[in-house]
């Protein structure tokens, strides 16, 4: 190895070295080995700016390191990479072709533990690179997209293949039988053609080819497919399991039902958190520091609407002043209303999770849900009617008190079914703030509702 290579593998083995951070400075005094008679050496930013030495900019700093890397061994970058922390622009300096190589040589635990320090666009192009089958399938869990669920040990069938001689091939295969239930086709070169079922393989004429029995109608999903689509595809086609390929349609593993299964968990629990403003890694049981920070800002922001509300309630303070007993039933609407359209949020909010509907469907949804608010309402406000007219025995007040709270369960309806459609639309995430949004509309539209209509009814009072 020549010296700038010796030079460049010291520092690199430097536990405190970031790959980031390091750059190639030009050196004044030309007295070290040169390379096309300019000088340089391994050197790392300061903090302090007046110590900070003249850099090379970023592009020629990397275009020098990478000259620098090629010459290194793939052990000795084995070595080095596993000394290092990698960043985001590493695969600047190591190309693909270079860090495939060296991980087909590393370890398991290595190779995934480097390729926690890439984003997934590089990730994926080098585990693409690896021999090794049983590696990739543990690489690919990385990903959080479909390959992060898939297995890949998978049974590809030759579509040209005698039945017997496929049959013959499972058996000496050593999988589980579990594994024999997702069998599907391929051509010569991997290129998925379809699906066959154990049963109709087994007592199928031997005679007969993998082709004449197969069926050429399977649905698949390409590496990177969002795992919710997996989960949707799997649910309206009635899968038991998934084939993943990529963009050439070359199979690569398979996601079984029980894998999405867990997804599907994940996800509603996820979501179950984010509309009360709370994290999926809050525990009963754990750090008060993180659960502080995370619950936090919802409180703060959930202070702003209610104090929106207070500032609404106090223009008709008059109102309240003079007729406290309208103070009585405030709450019974306003509660009833929040509570109508949480109801209609969570349906909402759950079926663009899962794809039942879309921004599309709003005005079909708006109909249904309001009609169902009118007739909620009729029910809710005749017994609330009749409960008022018993204990205040004030006609007015009863049919004050039923009108705010059916135009109000109808306002609260609307909110549950456009808020979250809405938030899917501007591309932000339904459920993170919906229950917040849809509160503070219901808390508010019930008090100018209800003390609207009581400043017109108020000579009748």
């Amino acid at each position: 190895m020549d010296l700038s290579n010796q030079i460049v593998k010291e520092k690199l083995l430097d536990e405190n070295f970031d790959l980031e951070s390091a750059s190639l400075e030009l050196d004044e005094e030309p007295s070290k080995e040169t390379t096309n008679n300019v000088s340089f050496q391994l050197s790392f930013e300061e903090k302090d700016l007046d110590k900070q030495d003249i850099l090379i900019p970023k592009k020629e700093k990397n275009i020098i390191n990478q000259q620098l890397l090629d010459g290194l061994s793939n052990k000795e970058l084995k070595e080095i990479i596993s000394h290092i922390q990698l960043r985001k622009d590493s695969p600047a300096l190591i190309n693909i072709d270079q860090m495939a190589s060296v991980l087909n040589d590393a370890s398991p635990e290595l190779a995934a533990e480097i390729l926690r320090g890439i984003d997934w666009a590089h990730a994926s192009q080098i585990i693409a690179k690896i021999r090794d089958r049983s590696a990739v399938g543990n690489l690919y869990r990385l990903s959080p997209g479909a390959e992060g669920l898939m297995k890949a040990e998978v049974v590809g069938m030759r579509s040209e293949w005698p039945i017997s001689h496929a049959l013959s091939v499972l058996r000496k295969s050593g999988l589980k039988s579990a594994d024999l239930q997702n069998l599907f086709v391929v051509d010569k070169g991997g290129l998925l053609l379809g699906s066959i079922d154990l049963p109709d393989l087994v007592f199928s004429d031997p005679r007969k080819h993998v082709r004449d029995v197969m069926s050429i109608n399977t649905v698949s999903v390409e590496l990177g497919t969002d795992r919710e689509k997996c989960a949707r595809l799997m649910e309206t086609h009635g899968l038991r399991a998934i084939p993943v390929v990529n963009n050439s349609g070359i199979l690569q593993g398979v996601i079984s039902i029980e894998e999405l299964v867990q997804v599907a968990e994940d996800e509603a629990t996820e979501d179950m958190f984010k509309m009360v403003g709370m994290s999926i890694q809050d525990r009963v049981i754990g750090p008060l520091k993180s659960s502080f920070k995370r619950r936090l800002p919802w409180l703060a922001i959930n202070l702003g609407t209610v104090l929106l509300a207070g500032f609404v309630l106090s223009l008709f303070s008059s109102s309240l002043t003079r007729f406290s007993v309208l103070a009585i039933f405030l709450p019974v609407v306003m509660g009833q209303a929040g509570i109508a359209g949480t109801q209609t949020l969570t349906l909402v909010v759950r079926s663009l999770a899962l794809g039942d509907i879309t921004t599309k469907d709003t005005r079909k949804i708006l109909i249904r849900e309001g009609i169902l608010a009118l007739i909620q309402g009729f029910c809710v406000t005749v017994l609330l009617f009749g409960v008022v007219l018993l204990w205040q025995s004030e006609l007015f007040l009863a049919l004050l008190v039923a009108t705010a709270m059916m135009l109000n369960l109808f306002v609260a309806a609307a909110g549950g079914v456009l808020v979250p459609i809405l938030m899917k639309y501007f591309k932000m995430d339904p459920a993170s703030s919906s229950a917040v949004v849809v509160t503070t509309m219901t808390d508010i539209a019930g008090i100018i509702v209800y003390l609207g209509l009581a400043n017109l009814m108020v000579a009748y009072i």
